[in-house]
């Protein structure tokens, strides 16, 4: 399979998808930015929220698993509805509709509209992955697939990374109700953009295996593969960490680290883009192992093992009282999150059919949800006795035990594509 036809054949419709899927991709990163943005809202304001609605720490861990709770099971329906749709209908669908609950939190005038804005924002935000993805396997041939993947999915790091200087400002200048209404109808200006450009590549753009293509994959059929169940483990286990990183972790640096709301934007982004820059190496790093013959499954595979061994020092973080210790220990966790986050899912188009993709990333996506809802209940429940340190103790062996669970059970074709 080659993602560039010979400049000596290449048709005048081949050259404009050429261009054409640069323009998708970036449409992607974008969605995926506002997707990550959206959420992180709530966690870098959390101090004022607890404030404004009177929360303890448990009141607001109720807010996350509302949000949780509904994200799990959407991520499922919104996988099989992308495969049912098609990614123009879906994608249009799931943004415009988080954005709208994004502008309606930040008109929420008490605890029970704020909670049922999170549920719609769950509802809508994990249908952006599962439509993604089929779009990049559906553009992207797999030598270029792991960039691709890597590069919308760093949408998500890159508003991590600017969502806590960002929001830092407009909460300071503006209040923080403008942090979820100016996002909010930035998404549904891009909703109504992906409906107007959005199409198919030409059939003759990217030469398609057609057997795999064709196989049609009934759910009793894909929820015995070994494969799946590979990936659900491994997401469930690990997918825990990135949402600790997401909704405890900026609140840590405030509370814990005693930094202001302007002081912990200054700081709190660097482990974001560090997690971004490391995401999209990975991904460029195995399509390289790909180019040279490795199959792409392994490839992905070897860059996974490889993060795992940067988990455990997120220990590190509670255990110091140097602010530079604990942000370097941040970046290296948040590295690896990425990592495995972006291979993971370049690993789904790597073994399975292009017209299951959404539907395995869609399953595995509700059972990494589900890790991160227990995880989140239990912090919830036990930091304010038992302290950050048994915390982080735990979140720097889940990479380890995914890794285990993916070189066990993970296989795929050994041809190079």
């Amino acid at each position: 399979m080659s993602g560039t036809p010979s400049t000596t054949t290449i048709s005048p419709i081949v050259r404009r998808d050429l261009k054409w899927r640069w323009v998708i991709l970036m449409m992607l990163f974008i969605s995926t930015f506002l997707n990550y943005f959206d959420r992180q809202t709530l966690s870098v304001l959390k101090p004022v929220i607890k404030a404004e609605f009177d929360l303890d720490d448990r009141g607001y861990s109720h807010i996350v698993m509302a949000f949780l709770i509904t994200y799990m099971f959407a991520y499922t329906l919104g996988g099989r509805f992308v495969d049912k749709v098609g990614s123009r209908i879906s994608m249009t669908t799931f943004v415009g509709v988080w954005s709208l609950a994004n502008v309606f939190t930040g008109l929420s005038q008490t605890l029970g509209q704020l909670t049922l804005c999170r549920v719609v924002l769950g509802a809508a935000e994990p249908g952006n992955y599962p439509a993604a993805l089929r779009v990049a396997a559906t553009w992207f041939p797999a030598k270029l697939r792991g960039f691709a993947s890597s590069f919308y999915q760093a949408g998500s790091a890159t508003a991590a990374v600017v969502a806590m200087p960002m929001i830092a400002f407009m909460a300071h200048h503006w209040g923080w109700r403008a942090t979820f209404v100016v996002p909010g109808i930035i998404g549904i200006l891009w909703a109504a953009g992906w409906w107007w450009i959005y199409r198919q590549p030409s059939a003759e753009y990217i030469p398609r295996d057609e057997a795999k293509e064709s196989v049609k994959v009934p759910w009793s059929e894909l929820l015995k593969n070994r494969n799946l169940r590979g990936i659900v483990l491994a997401r469930m286990v690990s997918d825990q960490v990135w949402y600790f990183c997401l909704f405890w972790m900026p609140g840590y640096l405030q509370e814990n680290l005693n930094l202001t709301l302007i002081q912990a934007g200054l700081i709190g982004w660097v482990p974001f883009l560090c997690a971004d820059l490391g995401g999209v190496g990975s991904g460029v790093a195995s399509d390289r192992m790909v180019s040279k013959g490795v199959a792409p499954w392994r490839a992905r595979k070897r860059v996974l093992m490889m993060a795992a061994l940067l988990a455990p020092l997120a220990v590190a973080i509670p255990l110091t009282s140097h602010l530079w210790v604990a942000v370097v220990a941040f970046c290296a966790v948040a590295v690896v999150c990425q990592i495995w986050l972006f291979n993971l899912t370049t690993l789904v188009a790597d073994v399975f059919p292009r017209n299951t993709v959404a539907s395995v990333l869609g399953i595995s996506g509700s059972f990494g949800a589900f890790g991160g809802l227990v995880s989140n209940a239990l912090i919830g429940n036990s930091v304010g006795t038992l302290g950050f340190v048994p915390v982080f103790l735990v979140m720097g062996c889940l990479h380890l035990i995914a890794a285990a669970i993916v070189a066990r059970l993970v296989r795929g074709d050994e041809r190079a594509v």
